[in-house]
């Protein structure tokens, strides 16, 4: 999507000397955070002192010395502001998150066949499995979930299936022992379970968006909450747009609504 009009290549950067004790000066953080805004829809504070840290350590790991540099440096470089993009957001989730919301949405549209159905963003996995889990669990055989995210290292992660004790808190040992395979303190899924999800790295405020088809369920999980008021109505458009047919559903986090949102999703009705 960016055209590279420096020389710098993802290979010069991972090859730099990493001098983690470099002083990096922060002038220009309100141009870094607009180009995050106006690219991932990522509305950052400038007071959040432990996201500016996040973004000096990212500086300090490919010797950067400015934020105006870094700046520069993502313009040109898709996969950098994917990792600068990885330095603000939290991915933190887990198994059966919402569960009730997933369940209803799985009722309403259990009848279609077959179900295509998006999970924006999947994180790491545990929300698109969730969907996956809970799907098979009603009966409903027909399906696939489609899992994306901004971040190329939480979809590799998503892809690896494995995860850890805090991750699968909520599944029940019957759950556990019919989807996972345990070892030592990890679980990883089973195979029979892979088949129904598949993940890709996008970021919805880029054209590829509409390269992945149309949906008949699309969830989204705490990212319009990093969202201003008109970014999260483009977001919710951009998925509208996803929609299979006027019968199509989204459902957002609890979290995700606000009043310019809830203004503009009941003028649709």
């Amino acid at each position: 999507m960016f055209s590279f009009l420096f020389k710098k290549t993802e290979h010069d950067l991972n090859t730099k000397e990493n001098h983690h004790n470099i002083a990096v000066n922060t002038d220009g953080i309100e141009a870094l955070y607009d180009f995050i805004e106006k690219n991932a829809g990522i509305s950052l504070q400038k007071s959040k002192v432990l996201v500016k840290n996040h973004i000096i350590a990212l500086c300090e790991r490919y010797n950067i010395s400015s934020f105006l540099s870094l700046l520069e440096e993502v313009k040109n470089n898709k996969t950098l502001f994917t990792e600068l993009v990885d330095a603000v957001t939290i991915h933190e989730t887990y198994f059966f998150r919402e569960k009730e919301q997933i369940v209803e949405a799985l009722k309403q549209h259990k009848n279609n066949s077959p179900l295509s159905i998006l999970s924006a963003p999947s994180s790491s996995g545990e929300e698109a499995y969730s969907i996956a889990i809970l799907a098979l669990e009603m009966g409903i055989k027909n399906f696939h979930v489609s899992g994306i995210d901004i971040s190329r290292a939480i979809i590799e992660k998503a892809n690896s299936s494995l995860y850890s004790q805090r991750s699968v808190d909520f599944l029940s040992q019957e759950l556990l022992e019919k989807y996972f395979i345990k070892t030592h303190d990890r679980y990883s899924v089973k195979e029979s379970l892979k088949e129904y999800a598949t993940f890709k790295q996008i970021n919805l405020f880029e054209d590829d968006i509409y390269q992945l088809g149309k949906f008949d369920i699309i969830f989204s999980r705490n990212m319009f909450i990093y969202f201003q008021d008109e970014k999260k109505v483009e977001a919710y458009k951009r998925l509208e747009s996803l929609k299979k047919d006027e019968n199509s559903s989204i459902y957002l986090g609890h979290a995700d609504i606000s009043s310019k949102l809830s203004q503009y999703i009941r003028s649709k009705m």
